[in-house]
């Protein structure tokens, strides 16, 4: 899987990875990683192998999603 960078103008973002491998940030995250995202901070994301992710998004905004 694979999502181009973008950004959340009013949500914070937290990802657990739970298992797998990932890149965000332009880093490789391994399973047990925990990656904050501040709004404003821009991330693309790519799995490296298959991979469970558990992402909260606060607070929950409908289109709060904006590509860089």
């Amino acid at each position: 899987a694979k999502e181009a960078a973008h950004h959340h103008k009013v949500a914070e973002e937290v990802t657990v990875i739970a298992t797998g491998r990932v890149i965000m940030c332009g880093q490789e995250f391994g399973a047990g990683s925990i990656i904050h995202l501040a709004p404003g901070d821009s991330t693309s994301f790519e799995t490296l192998e298959p991979t469970v992710t558990v992402v909260v998004k606060r607070p929950s905004v409908p289109n709060d999603k904006y590509l860089d």
